[in-house]
């Protein structure tokens, strides 16, 4: 197409003339030329074809488990997929290394711009989380990750929160009901003593050396909530290191515990001893946690440090089986229930 006021082309025939007193009349061919008039001063020529946009296509996987963290004071947020829901069971992410293109092609069909997130918290409904539909590799992990961002909306006394499980809603396998109350989960000072009061009682039962202080290798504390109303905190003791990659000492070691309250205070369910002299290094800090496989039990996801590297892993209990590792990334240090004890049954399993 051109401009307005465009001329119609004009056609010129060349004809090839007889000179006069000819009898006869050579008919020596024609020529047929198209010739546009030059565009007007100020005109634009607009392209007739459009080059087509590459189209990326989706990643194929199943509903997924993601993890929303809050960045910053207000409503911004980042999204990570955990693992693949295979009915009770999780499956790990594909390589992005085996796997064309992944974090380009993450978002397609799951999280493009305004794809809405159910957030839970202490088994309930806690919030939204709305994508914006970017996608960027998030490598804190071995294995490296999409990572989107978008804005959170959440529920009042879900406010002082950080980090949430995250189900896209159309993948909610159940209708929510009426939100209950949530109550608010506040970190005071008995919480804090509750966990060092906890590993205090740990230490000599578990046959751990003692360390200068128990405060001073306390390196993170978190509270989390059941659907029933009760509380646990989670808390991460490292003695010669810390929760970071990297070799520790000769005689560190990791205490993770889990104390449950149960009206007269809090008393441990559930701990994890780790000595660097005793296999591969695997220190863990405390994310989420929820009732992710319906088990009625909540599902507590840690980041596991090593020597080389960090990944994600959960912690939970199959059926009658004690708390263990129901799911970790396949790049992290295999690992199994060695040093565990399930507190409920107050039966050491190594």
């Amino acid at each position: 197409m051109f401009s307005k006021g465009f001329l119609p082309f004009f056609i010129w025939f060349v004809i090839l003339t007889v000179p006069t007193g000819c009898d006869n009349v050579d008919w020596g061919g024609s020529e047929i030329r198209l010739e546009p008039p030059p565009p007007a001063p100020g005109s634009q020529v607009v392209e007739t074809e459009e080059e087509e946009e590459e189209q990326l296509e989706p990643v194929l996987l199943g509903p997924l488990v993601y993890l929303v963290e809050r960045v910053g004071p207000g409503g911004d947020a980042s999204i990570i997929p955990i693992a693949e829901r295979r009915g009770p069971a999780l499956a790990p992410l594909p390589d992005p290394a085996e796997t064309p293109d992944l974090v380009e092609r993450f978002p397609v069909g799951r999280w493009e711009e305004g794809t809405e997130f159910v957030l839970f918290d202490q088994g309930q409904p806690a919030g939204r989380f709305f994508s914006q539909g970017t996608s960027e590799a998030d490598d804190r992990f071995c294995l490296i990750r999409p990572r989107g961002s978008g804005v959170v909306q959440l529920r009042p006394e879900a406010m002082g929160r950080e980090r949430f499980f995250a189900l896209r809603s159309d993948e909610v396998d159940r209708i929510l009901q009426a939100h209950q109350p949530l109550p608010v989960l506040e970190m005071t000072d008995a919480v804090r003593n509750a966990s060092l009061d906890a590993a205090r009682t740990l230490i000599p039962q578990r046959q751990i050396p003692w360390p200068p202080t128990v405060l001073g290798i306390r390196r993170r504390i978190d509270l989390f909530g059941a659907p029933d109303g009760s509380r646990s905190l989670a808390a991460s003791f490292v003695f010669g290191d810390d929760l970071q990659v990297g070799r520790p000492e000769p005689l560190g070691y990791s205490l993770f515990l889990v104390s449950r309250d149960d009206g007269s205070g809090f008393t441990p369910v559930f701990s994890w001893y780790r000595r660097a002299d005793a296999g591969p290094k695997a220190f863990p800090g405390f994310l989420a946690a929820h009732d992710l496989r319906r088990s009625g039990e909540m599902d507590v996801l840690v980041e596991l440090f090593g020597v080389d590297a960090r990944w994600l892993a959960l912690l939970g209990r199959e059926g009658t089986d004690p708390t263990g590792i129901v799911y970790q990334d396949p790049c992290g240090v295999p690992l199994e229930r060695q040093g565990m004890q399930d507190h409920q049954e107050w039966g050491d399993q190594g």
